[in-house]
């Protein structure tokens, strides 16, 4: 049963799924929230939760090369109470991303409406995704990343000087950045549902391609919000969907008109990436207890519909969900957990592991 929706991938893939994860939602809304925060400033409160985020995708890698955590040698309490975690985390962090994701739509491409008929086509797709499996998305992720590569490397061929490092100076972590980055933890730490993957050994060093993501998920972040800043400076609190309103200043806008409905593509290609990740990381922790997967799955994602379709006319209400006290729930599933797996999977050792892995196959 489980080699039909295989969470079984390469280190590459791994690596492609842990960039879209970490990037796709920290260059819409993000910025400007962190603008309002930390002012001048927000660069460093992004550039702190990356490294903090470094640690955690540390711990996740170490643990997915020799198992998951369904299969974790745990105790079975422990091991269900990380697994409840994960998926009330992770559900939460859906609807607050799918509630962007369709404002985003609705205000970008629509001019305020049609966002019912956007989440009318999302959540379907969002159900086939899950249906799926990991394996599968892992494979249309290295499809798409090649697009999105060739839209990002376009945008900085033809970008137009603009801003001013008057804008970003003078450099100053105060209180604010700690307020910015204990405000928005909910943003931050992404890589939670990729403990639902195994790594296969396919070559020695299969940390490198986990490396270079990192180092593309700190250049991408830490740069956007920077350049975000450079050129809106303190009216950053005022300018949404900080990836978009960067992609405009494009040389070849003078020659073709606005080129950012290249940019628009392709971050929406991830974003459905980054929401079916998530989905699929809630539907494991609700198999792991009970239901059919395919039962599970619709259901998980009418929810979704249902909670969004009534939440969407006011984006404001589920923010202040996710910035009030629920946002050290995400703490404990993208942070906590993964150092916990760690120590278990050390403990228990390689061999304990394997047995383990292989009496969860023998139950599926």
């Amino acid at each position: 049963m489980r080699d039909k929706i295989s969470n079984k991938i390469y280190a590459g893939q791994f690596a492609i799924l842990a960039f879209i994860s970490s990037v796709c939602f920290k260059v819409v809304m993000l910025p400007q929230y962190l603008t309002a925060t930390a002012g001048r400033n927000a660069w460093l409160a992004m550039l702190t939760m990356v490294l903090v985020d470094g640690l955690a995708l540390v711990c996740v890698y170490c643990v997915v090369r020799r198992t998951d955590i369904r299969a974790l040698p745990a105790p079975v309490p422990l091991k269900r109470l990380m697994l409840i975690i994960i998926g009330v985390s992770c559900f939460a962090k859906l609807v607050l991303f799918t509630g962007e994701t369709t404002a985003y739509c609705s205000t970008t491409l629509f001019d305020e409406g049609l966002w019912r008929l956007i989440l009318a086509g999302l959540i379907p797709a969002l159900i086939y995704l899950t249906l799926k499996g990991g394996n599968a998305l892992a494979r249309t992720s290295q499809v798409l990343i090649w697009f999105v590569a060739a839209v990002v490397v376009l945008n900085v061929i033809f970008a137009e000087e603009a801003g001013t490092l008057k804008n970003i100076l003078p450099v100053s972590y105060d209180k604010k950045v700690i307020f910015a980055c204990d405000k928005y933890l909910a943003w931050f730490g992404d890589f939670s549902p990729l403990l639902f993957f195994t790594v296969t050994e396919r070559k020695k060093k299969n940390y490198v391609p986990v490396f270079i993501s990192y180092i593309l998920i700190f250049a991408f972040t830490v740069g956007v919000v920077l350049a975000f800043t450079a050129v809106y400076g303190g009216g950053g609190v005022l300018v949404a969907n900080a990836f978009n309103k960067l992609a405009i200043f494009n040389k070849l806008s003078t020659l073709l008109g606005t080129v950012d409905f290249t940019v628009v593509c392709a971050w929406l290609l991830i974003a459905v990436v980054k929401l079916a990740l998530l989905s699929t990381a809630v539907v494991e922790c609700v198999c792991c207890f009970f239901g059919d997967r395919k039962i599970v799955s619709v259901a998980v994602c009418a929810l979704l519909g249902i909670l969004t379709f009534f939440g969407a006319g006011n984006q404001q209400s589920i923010y202040n969900v996710m910035t009030s006290a629920v946002r050290y729930l995400t703490v404990a599933a993208d942070y906590v957990i993964p150092a916990v797996a760690l120590v278990c999977v050390f403990a228990f050792g390689k061999r304990k592991c394997a047995e383990a892995e292989a009496l969860y196959e023998q139950t599926r």
